[in-house]
């Protein structure tokens, strides 16, 4: 009856993308009026838009036209006009859901046309990517889009300071990767200040590109920050040693699916005699057993080249679904230390969480969240189930003609990659590109080996060599070119058939003789930006000339004025400078559209001979885990319209065949008399490999299931702690917050103590005295006469206490106010406050605030830690016939009750027993602080002297400059210490700590004072 009522009404999907061709059509009719306008009055349409929403319309009233305001800003300033199947993918994606679209279908401008719409209401768009490279290359190109129509755009990539994150999220539009969007977040929510949060509008809208690989693939891996802990010890190195010795099967079994090995019975009695431990498993040798656990683990699991790398002494990360490393990522719980010991480089020390956050949850927290990617159809339950996401498939705006053949199943690896060979070698014999995937660095590093072998040119790209990774995928259309590359890298650029233009322009230019001041990298980044202009290289805008040109033709013209020993005309030796550096550019931007042209030409021509050989030619050498990943590698061909091929190689020793039933199947070829080099081609295996990718998919879902349904107890913990945080930050009184907690503090030790359920015989009356007596620091004597206090009700005993304890906090607090006052977040005795100077808060909230944030920092780590270590042994309740997940529950709620508990009784005590420094002391400090402010300038003054001894002109250039500002601030009535003396060098500034006196001699905090200022000119350098 379902195939009755599809065949009459189409399916779900296409009755959806015909919901919005009324809305296509719309904006059709809008383009010949707004092709009429000026650039000006085109501009003005954003101002419009932000008036109506002021007057009450909403994005979706405003979306045909915004939308049509932005098709034809990206026709006159990028070339690029939307098609109408990209206007309903931009709709799907305004409406908060998935829109799947094939490769080369031109997702990256399709994410232009909601982000300009929902960008109308200032609130913040985040458009999130999988890698820097994409982050800036989007940022810097749809960026230009936005800017035309009056948006500013910021981009987020690992690195910047936080002065300048603040700015990129502050823009209309913000391109940042998804894990940087996570950790700052985290990193938000362990600062002192609300002025210092870096997301301070939260999180709007989102729109994740490559929403599979974020949502799906990477969500098995929370984010985490780490402090480090205890210092690594001598076990790992000893552990490994002994290890090394086991053998498989007969001391240890492997579980490959899930990446975890097991001693056997055997095992365990020779570990047992190498350590010389009685049994491994007593409470006793518990760390033993952790550390064997995780050099097994290292040993037999994980494989260099394959999930890690080594590099400068160091273990980098493989991402298994992108081939790339991950920076600063390291595993946890000592697998990390393990495997370093194992590779014989220096073991870090052993790290604690101090914050996570699933990406589940993460991205949860938006308002609206939408993504894009070409393999999210095979997702769908998944996104509609965690993330309430539904996925919409975009039609083609050509029909796609690639053929997909069938696999070839070889018996060993060693036959296929002979037969890889040879197919490789006849298609690049008549000229067709052929893009080889692999799964490993291990595996592309082999088929490398096996190329060069043959004498077959190409071209790898993995975690090893991945520098201009956008190039090297650009030029995998070219004629005849052989492409080997991990599963995902270079994913979001485009193949173009028979070559990309552009790229060997860019390279034909940075071969060119180019004089003294030659900068390759920033004559890329010069040439990405200005391409359009490469016919008229005279409008190239002076803003082009960036500062590093002029000051590499400036110096050495200040050096050779110096030599003279004539007056310097510092001002006009810049004009001099800038003008050249202009005409430089003008130089390289006229050549590099001189060899654009050439190569345009070029790669028509060889266009035509990779059609007619058949297109791009995708070759995978081994399923991946997933279907989905292995639909993205084959997406890479057929792009546009465009012919293509693809194939897939396999062997029953590869790792999905070996885990899934392959050897079932080698019996049968045995069985059969198959000759070796003769493949398999037979339903009955690809139906088996299909099963074994399900099973597959099914495991990791399990764990990503798994994962949130844990991490969701955790993050109702999260929120409620992050929301008392920015209470805390942001409540200007907190006396009623304080009390609370007293009241808390005492209701708590009066239940334990003298409840109500008890008698009052049983009433531990000494025990209450002495505990509030340790909180607040009063004698409480009425508890002292236990026979009296007996005939008061238990709640009358806590109203007395609660009631000498808010006597004793008011008071304390009105004397505080009386002498003291918070001036640039420094206490400061009232008779010593400047008369311009100005008090930013309460003194009591001054330290409340100090007090508060430090014990909930403190006990959400500890309590990080508990959680983590609950979650460890939590699923052998279910041996017990309990539910693990609800006792994961219950047990949390328990520890975080008691974590809250652990916080107020420490608040408390600290506010009733700590001691505000004399007015003689805290001249002292003063007087510490000014002594240490002058011994920096004094060293300063004599690094300086010592550099002029031997200075460069940049040195000079870089002093003149120093003095000239110093002396320009003197001049407006700047702060007087800005002349007292040289500034501290870059590297000396970064040495200072945020709570040090500031290197300008002002006397006042390092981050009150320059560290903002100095922070953007680190991040603008």
């Amino acid at each position: 009856m379902s195939n009755v009522f599809t065949r009459l009404f189409g399916s779900k999907n296409e009755r959806e993308v015909r919901r919005m061709l009324p809305r296509v059509q719309a904006i059709n009719a809008l383009e010949p009026k707004l092709q009429k306008l000026t650039d000006d009055e085109l501009k003005a349409k954003t101002g419009e838009f932000r008036q109506k929403l002021d007057n009450g319309a909403s994005l979706d009233d405003l979306l045909v036209e915004a939308f049509a305001v932005g098709r034809e800003a990206g026709r006159r300033i990028l070339r690029m006009r939307h098609f109408d199947v990209q206007l309903i993918g931009g709709m799907v994606l305004h409406s908060g859901r998935v829109a799947e679209m094939r490769t080369g279908e031109g997702k990256t401008l399709v994410a232009t046309l909601p982000a300009y719409l929902n960008a109308l209401s200032g609130k913040g768009v985040h458009v999130v990517t999988v890698n820097d490279y994409l982050a800036n290359r989007d940022a810097e190109w749809m960026g230009k889009i936005y800017r035309f129509l009056g948006l500013d755009v910021g981009v987020i990539v690992n690195g910047f300071g936080d002065a300048h994150k603040r700015k990129q999220y502050a823009a209309d539009i913000t391109y940042g990767t998804n894990s940087e969007l996570g950790f700052d977040y985290l990193r938000d929510n362990m600062k002192m200040f609300l002025s210092e949060y870096v997301q301070g509008r939260g999180l709007n809208y989102g729109i994740v590109d490559e929403v599979d690989s974020v949502l799906i693939d990477e969500a098995r891996t929370p984010l985490i920050i780490s402090g480090q802990a205890e210092e690594s010890t001598e076990r790992y190195i000893q552990v490994n040693e002994m290890v090394s010795k086991l053998h498989v099967e007969r001391d240890y079994t492997i579980d490959e699916k899930s990446k975890s090995a097991v001693l056997t019975d055997e095992g365990t009695d020779r570990v047992e005699k190498m350590l010389k431990v009685g049994n491994l498993y007593v409470p006793d040798n518990i760390m033993w057993l952790h550390h064997v656990s995780k050099a097994l683990q290292a040993h037999a699991c994980y494989k260099r080249d394959v999930d890690y790398l080594v590099k400068e002494g160091e273990v980098l990360i493989i991402d298994e679904h992108t081939g790339r490393t991950m920076q600063g990522r390291r595993w946890s719980d000592g697998l990390h230390q393990a495997i370093e010991a194992k590779e014989g480089v220096k073991i870090q020390r052993e790290s604690m969480t101090l914050a996570t956050i699933t990406y589940q949850n993460l991205y949860r927290m938006y308002s609206k969240l939408s993504g894009m990617t070409g393999t999210a159809d095979t997702e769908a339950e998944e996104l509609g189930k965690i993330y309430k996401l539904d996925v919409v498939v975009i039609p083609t705006n050509k029909r796609m003609i690639r053929t997909d053949a069938e696999d070839m199943v070889y018996k060993t690896e060693r036959e296929k990659f002979d037969a890889v060979i040879a197919d490789i070698k006849t298609r690049h014999e008549r000229g067709q590109p052929v893009l080889v995937g692999t799964k490993s660095v291990d595996k592309s590093d082999v088929l490398a080996r096996l190329l060069k072998k043959h004498g077959l040119p190409h071209t790898v790209l993995n975690a090893k060599f991945h520098r201009a990774e956008g190039e090297i995928i650009a030029q995998a259309g070219a004629l005849g070119a052989i492409t080997i590359s991990t599963n995902m890298a270079g994913r979001g650029t485009d193949i173009l058939l028979g070559g990309n233009p552009e790229y060997l322009a860019r390279a034909d230019v940075a071969q060119m003789e180019a004089g003294e001041f030659k900068d390759q990298e920033r004559e890329q980044k010069i040439l990405a930006e200005f391409r359009w202009l490469a016919g008229s290289p005279e409008s190239v805008p002076v803003a082009t000339v960036t500062n590093d040109y002029v000051d590499k033709i400036l110096r050495p013209k200040i050096e050779a004025a110096r030599a003279s020993g004539e007056p310097m005309d510092v001002a006009e030796l810049r004009r001099q400078a800038t003008e050249e550096a202009r005409e430089y550019v003008q130089k390289m931007v006229k050549a590099y559209g001189e060899h654009l042209e050439t190569r345009t030409n070029e790669c028509e021509e060889a266009k035509k001979k990779v059609l007619a050989a058949g297109g791009l030619h995708v070759l995978g050498t081994e399923r991946h885990e997933s279907r989905r990943v292995d639909n993205q590698l084959r997406g890479r061909a057929g792009r546009q319209g465009d012919p293509g091929t693809s194939q897939f190689y396999l062997s029953l020793e590869d790792d999905l065949m070996r885990m899934f039933g392959g050897d079932k199947l080698l019996v049968l070829m045995d069985r059969m008399g198959m000759e070796d080099g003769v493949p398999i081609e037979s339903r009955m295996v690809s139906r088996s490999i299909e099963g074994a990718q399900k099973r597959v998919e099914g495991h990791n879902f399990d764990i990503r299931k798994n994962l949130i349904e844990y991490d969701d107890v955790m993050n109702q913990q999260r929120k409620a702690i992050y929301g008392l945080r920015r209470k805390v930050l942001g409540v200007e009184d907190m006396t009623e917050e304080v009390l609370d907690m007293i009241e808390r503090v005492v209701a708590y030790n009066v239940d334990t103590y003298c409840s109500k359920k008890d008698l009052p015989d049983e009433w531990n009356l000494k025990m209450l005295h002495d505990r509030c007596k340790v909180f607040f620091g009063i004698d409480f004597d009425f508890l002292l006469d236990e026979s009296a206090a007996r005939e008061h009700r238990s709640d009358d005993i806590g109203e007395r206490i609660y009631e000498a304890a808010e006597k004793k906090y008011l008071e304390k607090n009105q004397k505080m106010e009386d002498d003291w006052a918070v001036v640039d977040d420094q206490l400061i005795p009232k008779a010593e406050i400047p008369l311009t100077a100005k008090e930013q808060e309460t003194v009591s909230r001054y330290i409340l605030r100090q007090v508060y944030l430090e014990e909930i920092d403190v006990h959400w780590r500890d309590h990080l830690t508990r959680m983590d270590q609950l979650k460890e042994g939590i699923h052998l309740r279910g041996y017990g016939q309990r539910d693990p997940k609800i006792e994961y529950k219950r047990e949390g709620f328990v520890l975080y009750q008691s974590t809250m508990r652990e916080i107020d009784h420490n608040v408390v005590t600290k506010l009733f027993h700590g001691q505000l420094m004399t007015v003689d002391e805290w001249n002292r400090r003063q007087d510490i602080m000014r002594r240490q402010a002058e011994l920096m300038m004094r060293q300063a003054e004599l690094q300086r002297a010592a550099a002029q001894n031997a200075q460069s002109a940049d040195a000079v250039a870089s002093e003149e400059a120093e003095q000239a500002e110093a002396t320009a601030r003197a001049e407006e009535g700047g702060h007087a210490a800005a002349v007292i003396g040289p500034a501290l060098t870059e590297a000396q500034k970064r040495r200072i700590g945020r709570n040090d006196p500031c290197w300008c001699g002002s006397g006042k905090k390092y981050k009150k004072c320059h560290l903002e200022s100095d922070e953007q000119r680190a991040s603008a350098g």
